[in-house]
This record gives C-alpha cells, sequence and structure tokens, in this order.
C-alpha cells in the first residue's frame, strides 16, 4: 500500500478536511455564513409559529372543555 491509502486504495486524508484550512461559503449563500448558521434563522422563526399555534389550540380547546363540563352542571 502506498503511504497516504486507506484499504482498497481510497486516500486517507482529504485537504479540504484538514484542521485549519479556511472554510468557504456555500453555493449561492450571499452573506458568507455557513450553512447551519443561516438555516437556524429560518427554523427559528418555524418553531415559533408552531409555538403560537399550539398555545392557540391548547387555549381553544380548554375554553371549549370548560363550555362543556358547565353546560353538563
Amino acid at each position: 500500500m502506498a503511504a497516504g491509502t486507506g484499504s482498497g486504495g481510497y486516500v486517507a486524508e482529504i485537504p479540504e478536511l484538514i484542521a485549519g484550512s479556511p472554510v468557504s461559503a456555500p453555493p449561492g449563500s450571499v452573506t458568507g455564513k455557513p450553512a447551519v448558521d443561516a438555516g437556524r434563522e429560518d427554523l427559528t422563526v418555524f418553531f415559533t409559529i408552531g409555538v403560537i399555534v399550539d398555545v392557540l389550540l391548547v387555549t381553544a380547546f380548554l375554553i371549549w372543555a370548560v363550555g362543556q363540563w358547565r353546560r353538563k352542571k
């Protein structure tokens, strides 16, 4: 086996993945942020809207349930 190769002849190290090498922005990225950071902003808005909808649904259910409970008494 040649130096720097693993089993099957594949190169064991990829220069872009070596620690200390600069990381470029993903293609199409305007801000130059890594894709993970840019995606978190979108997910935060998504989950915030989801929590608001959940709170509204639980509140509506509780109002309905109390109304039904009072009607039966």
